[in-house]
C-alpha cells in the first residue's frame, strides 16, 4: 500500500505544525530529511520516542521533533512518522512537499483513519466517533463520542450479530439434514431472534436522546407580543442578545442563540410576537414564528404572570403541534409573587427566578431517566436506520417461526438482520458506505 502524507494540524500559523506519514516507506523517507545527534540515521530510532534534531526540506531547515511509530502497534496499523515543526503555514507546506517528493503521496480525506479501519484497528462505528469527537460542541456529545470511539457500541452490536450469524448458519445446515437438525436449529434461532429483538429495540430507544446529544435541543420561545420572550432569551443566555423595549413587535424575526447546560447544547429560538398585524414585515416574522414552533423539539409558551390566559394565547397554543413538548412559562413573576400554579414555571428575567430551573427542565428531555447514560447511545442517523432495518427483519423472522414457515424463510430474515447490523460495525458495509463515512473527515486524520 502506498505511503501517504498530510499536514495534520489546522491551516494557518501556530506554535506547532504536525506533518504525518503512514506506510512502509515512511521511515526511509524520514531518514533522508531528519538528522539527530543521538542517531547515525533516523531508521535507528527507538519506536515511540521523540527525537530533537534538524529537518532539511529543500532550501529550508528547521529545528523540530520527530517520532517513529512501528507497525502494527500504531493508529493505522502501518509504520508512521510524525514531524512536529514550528507552526508556520509555509514551513508545514515545505515539509509536506519534501515528503511527497521522496515518494509519499498526499492523503485523501480521512485516509489515516480509513487505513485503521481496513487494517482492523477500528470498527466503522469507532471511526465515525473520531470525527464526532473532532466536531463535538457539547460535553454530552464529547462523552458519547468517546464511548463509541473506544469500541463499546461496536462490541455490543457484534455480540448479538455474531449470535444471529451462528443461528443463520445452523438453519442453513439443517436444510441438508432436516430430520436430525431442523427442529433444534429453529428452536435455537427463535431464542436468538427474541433476544436480538429486545437488544435492538433497547438501542433504538436511545436514538431520540442521541439526536439531542448530537444536534442539541431546539427550543422555541413563543407567545404573543410583549410578554417578555426576548427578556427570557437574554436571561437564559446571560447577556443582552435581543433588543428589549415596551413597544409591541420589537422582535420581527427569529433570533437564535446556543447555550450549554450540564453538557447539553440548547439551541434557543426567540420568535417574533404572534399577533394580528397589517405590517408586512411583522407578518413575515409571525409566519416564521409558527414555522419555528412546528420544527422545535420543545416550546416555551410564555404568558405574563398576573394576567389571565387570553383568547389570543389559546389560539397560539392551538397552533403548537400536539406531540410537541411544551413548557408553560409565566414571565415577570417578581411582579406577582402571590401567583403560583402547579405545573407552571414562574420566571423573572429581572431577578433570575426560575431561570436555572427552566434550563434543567429542558436538559431533562435528554436526561429523562429512561436512557442509561453510562450505556451506549445511538447518535448517528446511519446507525438508527440500520437498526431499524435489522429490527424489521428480526420481526419478520419471528413471524416466520411462529407461523411455521419453511426454514429457508427464517434463515433469509436472520441473514438480512445480520447484514444490517454489520453495516454499523463495517463487517458487511459495501465500499460506497465506507467511502461516505470517510468523506466527512478532514485531510490529515
Amino acid at each position: 500500500m502506498e505511503t501517504i502524507a498530510a499536514i495534520s494540524t489546522p491551516a494557518g500559523a501556530g506554535a506547532i505544525a504536525i506533518v504525518r506519514m503512514s506506510g512502509n516507506k515512511a521511515l526511509r523517507i524520514a531518514e533522508g530529511m531528519f538528522n539527530c545527534g543521538k542517531l547515525k540515521k533516523f531508521s535507528d530510532a527507538v519506536p515511540n520516542m521523540m527525537y530533537y534534531g534538524t529537518l532539511t526540506v529543500g532550501d529550508y531547515k528547521d529545528k523540530c521533533f520527530a517520532v517513529y511509530f512501528k507497525a502494527p502497534l500504531t493508529y493505522t496499523g502501518e509504520d508512521i512518522v510524525e514531524f512536529q515543526c514550528h507552526g508556520g503555514a509555509r514551513l508545514a507546506r515545505e515539509v509536506l512537499s519534501a515528503c511527497l517528493d521522496r515518494g509519499a503521496r498526499l492523503a485523501d480525506k480521512g485516509e489515516f483513519t480509513k487505513r485503521a479501519f481496513l487494517n482492523g484497528k477500528l470498527a466503522l462505528s469507532d471511526a465515525e466517533a473520531v470525527i464526532d469527537m473532532i466536531n463535538a460542541e457539547s460535553g454530552a456529545q464529547l462523552k458519547a463520542s468517546y464511548r463509541m470511539m473506544t469500541g463499546k457500541l461496536s462490541d455490543e452490536i457484534k455480540g448479538f450479530s455474531d449470535r444471529l450469524l451462528d443461528a443463520a448458519a445452523a438453519l442453513e445446515a439443517s436444510m441438508d439434514y432436516p430430520e436430525e437438525m431442523e427442529d433444534e436449529s429453529v428452536e435455537d434461532a427463535s431464542v436468538a431472534v427474541e433476544r436480538a429483538i429486545k437488544e435492538v429495540k433497547a438501542l433504538l430507544a436511545t436514538a431520540r436522546t442521541g439526536g439531542y446529544i448530537r444536534n442539541g435541543v431546539d427550543v422555541a420561545i413563543a407567545g404573543r407580543a410583549n410578554v417578555g420572550k426576548s427578556s427570557l432569551l437574554n436571561a437564559l443566555c446571560g447577556r443582552e442578545r435581543a433588543i428589549v423595549t415596551d413597544i409591541a413587535g420589537t422582535t420581527r424575526d427569529s433570533l437564535e442563540e446556543r447555550i450549554e447546560k450540564d453538557g447539553v447544547m440548547i439551541n434557543l429560538i426567540d420568535t417574533a410576537g404572534i399577533r394580528n398585524t397589517d405590517d408586512k414585515v411583522e407578518k413575515l416574522g409571525v409566519e416564521r414564528s409558527f414555522a419555528a414552533v412546528e420544527q422545535a423539539d420543545a416550546v416555551l409558551f410564555v404568558t405574563p404572570a398576573g394576567e389571565p390566559v387570553s383568547e389570543e394565547d389559546e389560539r397560539i397554543k392551538d397552533r403548537i403541534p400536539k406531540d410537541a413538548v411544551v413548557f408553560e412559562v409565566r414571565s415577570k413573576s417578581d411582579l406577582h409573587p402571590e401567583e403560583r400554579k402547579e405545573g407552571v414555571l414562574y420566571i423573572s428575567s429581572k431577578t433570575g427566578e426560575g431561570i436555572e430551573e427552566l434550563k434543567e427542565k429542558i436538559v431533562s428531555l435528554v436526561k429523562d431517566g429512561t436512557v442509561d447514560a453510562s450505556g451506549n447511545i445511538i447518535v448517528e442517523e446511519r446507525h438508527k436506520e440500520a437498526l431499524g432495518r435489522a429490527l424489521a427483519s428480526l420481526l419478520s423472522a419471528k413471524k416466520a417461526i411462529d407461523e411455521g414457515l419453511p426454514t429457508e424463510c427464517v434463515a433469509l430474515d436472520v441473514r438480512q438482520a445480520y447484514a444490517a447490523l454489520g453495516e454499523i460495525t463495517g463487517e458487511t458495509a459495501d465500499e460506497a458506505v465506507v467511502d461516505a463515512v470517510f468523506s466527512k473527515f478532514c485531510v490529515g486524520k
